[in-house]
């Protein structure tokens, strides 16, 4: 008797094994499935799916035995279900396939599953492009494990919690930096079983660093400037209440070229503007830096208008710097203009947010789904004919979305030229 192809569960379980024994990034940070199905428009487009996530409140420590009430204030974030990633394939060497051991060793699904991995991996890398902290020199491979610890140092200086710190490596900063530790990782006897065990390096700083084969890049703008970029305008600071459902602002800059370009991710600092501890509000000895959230031209007259994070806060419970910047005071980026640059990164795992939530079942053809409990992704499987041209096809479909919800808990980090 001819074999039968197996059924879409069987298809949509084999899927998800593949899929999550893929996945590096997506196991790294704080993760949520939300109880919604989503719908698509006509164009293919995810509609109505979305979450409001909201960051802890933060208080100032009285001194005395005299009460000092604060106002409880929370930021909140919001969460859209906007990514829609699939493969589609038609019937090949999947014909006679009864079981999942079958398809799990099929180098067509294995190939399959691993495009789709990529693709989360690689938009929750993107998010770190909104991390305002940046150590080591733009450019500059991470060489040793002495560069590394640039990373968790800073992360400390922030009062960044000191547990569930992960970091993500491009290949040639991590094995560059790796060497001996890998060798001896490798002397242990153990076995890799998926992606993020392949990837792991032993802990350094209380941080676990990974090899990530999606790491971000940035391209930074022209920036091109009659002199430096300088802060146009006094009293450009913010209080926490006006920004806590976005945590950002807008920052006028002017001296730069008619036409200059600087990119989303850019990193600046400015003078005079120091970073703060955020709990002792201690002034710290090196500059605050603020991200770049979105791309930005400046004028005829070389003026623009930056939208950042974090957002300048001289006071209070959240306040991040020493002062408000002076009018005219220079602006100072990371990096040379025109110039691109792997982004690696080190972050508290709850600074990067994976929502996941199931697709609508379609109203043809075989389909099933397959979820994760551990990252709550899942996976659609869908199969469908086309009596019309004698055709077959596989659908593997999964839709989520990814935020940085507090830019504060990161840093990206470069090495240091020798």
């Amino acid at each position: 008797m001819a074999n039968e192809l197996a059924s879409a569960k069987v298809f949509a379980n084999a899927g998800l094994l593949l899929l999550k024994n893929s996945l590096v990034l997506a196991k790294l940070c704080d993760s949520e499935a939300i109880d919604k199905v989503i719908k698509t428009d006509k164009g293919g487009a995810p509609t109505g799916g979305k979450v409001n996530v909201k960051r802890p409140p933060e208080f100032i420590v009285r001194d005395g035995a005299v009460a000092n009430p604060q106002p409880v204030l929370q930021g909140e974030v919001e969460v859209a279900i906007d990514k829609y990633k699939g493969v589609d394939v038609e019937f090949t060497s999947w014909e006679e396939t009864l079981d999942v051991d079958s398809l799990t060793k099929s180098q067509t699904m294995k190939s399959a599953m691993s495009q789709i991995a990529s693709e989360i991996d690689s938009n929750l890398n993107g998010e770190v492009l909104e991390f305002p902290s940046w150590v080591g020199t733009p450019g500059e491979l991470i060489k040793d494990p002495a560069q590394f610890f640039a990373a968790p140092e800073r992360l400390d200086e922030l009062a960044i919690p000191m547990e569930d710190r992960v970091a993500i490596l491009s290949p040639p900063d991590g094995y560059k930096m790796a060497g001996h530790l890998l060798a001896n990782a490798a002397q242990q006897g153990s076995i890799a079983k998926n992606a993020l065990e392949k990837a792991e390096i032993p802990i350094l700083g209380n941080t676990k660093p990974y090899i990530g084969q999606t790491v971000a890049s940035l391209t930074t703008g022209t920036r091109a400037s009659t002199g430096a970029a300088l802060i146009a305008g006094a009293g450009q600071d913010v209080e926490f209440v006006d920004v806590r459902k976005n945590y950002q602002q807008e920052l006028n800059l002017d001296g730069l070229a008619a036409g200059a370009t600087v990119k989303r991710g850019e990193v600046f600092s400015i003078a005079g503007v120091y970073a703060v501890n955020p709990r002792t509000k201690q002034v710290l000895p090196f500059l605050a830096q603020f991200a770049v959230l979105a791309d930005a031209v400046a004028d005829g007259a070389g003026a623009i208008t930056l939208t950042i994070a974090s957002p300048i806060i001289v006071s209070g419970a959240y306040q991040n710097v020493s002062a408000a910047p002076a009018d005219n005071a220079a602006v100072s980026f990371m990096g040379a203009p025109s110039t691109t640059y792997r982004q690696n990164s080190a972050f508290h795992k709850s600074s990067l947010k994976l929502v996941t939530a199931k697709l609508m079942r379609p109203y043809s053809g075989e389909c099933e789904f397959a979820t994760d409990p551990e990252t709550g992704l899942t996976i659609r499987y869908w199969r469908t004919s086309d009596g019309t041209n004698d055709t077959h096809l596989h659908r593997f479909d999964v839709v989520f979305g990814v935020k940085n919800l507090d830019p504060r808990l990161g840093t990206r980090i470069s090495g240091l030229a020798a």
